[in-house]
């Protein structure tokens, strides 16, 4: 599924609701903050967390179902780690995956800055042997300072989903797949964030309606 099937699913919807209809920009608007907000809840929304439960109803870390529909934002990049220990976060950094230290692939384990002084001082579990990193404002700070690179595996942030077009003799618009960004999720992904879109014009539909609407989309090549 590209983008402009999504844009059509999106239109063939909203005219069967009898919803009015969606623009090319208010599509590419949506179509990010749908986007996002599946993003934020494959990788643990904050407002799921309860008080004694440690991790969120759904989190890309609880299965490899789950974790399987993120593999597309999955990125890996070797950090070059500074004479300070500093890294700075790469671009469309979201979240750490795993971090590992490349001279004998061991792990590199995340610590929050209150437990710092009990690392830096473990005469069991000495910081020089195994190191340790915490998130700090722009980036990575990692002890022992004298760390020099670092393997990262991160989820990145999205690329925004647009929807390209040019103009016809008519002055109507035409879809241009090289002036479009295609959505990097599979199609069983799609069919919720078109189900996103959709809620945000006001049209609730089940995945089953969407992907209905699809192969009648696809059928009658509107």
């Amino acid at each position: 599924m590209n983008v402009n099937d999504m844009y059509r699913i999106c239109q063939y919807a909203i005219n069967k609701a009898q919803n009015g209809y969606l623009t090319s920009s208010e599509f590419n608007l949506l179509a990010d903050q749908a986007q996002v907000s599946y993003t934020d809840f494959l990788v643990g929304e904050f407002q799921q967390y309860q008080y004694g439960r440690p991790q969120a109803r759904i989190s890309y870390s609880e299965n490899s179902s789950i974790r399987q529909r993120v593999t597309p934002l999955l990125n890996t990049v070797t950090l070059t780690i500074n004479g300070s220990g500093f890294a700075p976060y790469p671009t469309g950094y979201l979240q750490t995956d795993s971090m590992i230290k490349i001279a004998n692939f061991s792990r590199v384990r995340f610590v929050d800055q209150d437990r710092l002084y009990s690392y830096m001082n473990s005469t069991i579990d000495p910081i020089a042997s195994n190191p340790i990193y915490m998130l700090v404002k722009d980036g990575f700070q990692f002890y022992p300072i004298n760390s020099s690179t670092a393997t990262l595996s991160y989820l990145k942030t999205p690329t925004p989903i647009v929807w390209g077009y040019t103009l016809d003799g008519n002055g109507r618009q035409v879809y241009n797949a090289g002036l479009s960004t295609q959505p990097v999720w599979s199609d069983l992904d799609l069919l919720d964030i078109i189900s996103r879109i959709l809620k945000l014009v006001g049209v609730n539909l089940q995945n089953g309606q969407i992907e209905q609407y699809a192969n009648q989309v696809t059928q009658i090549g509107q």
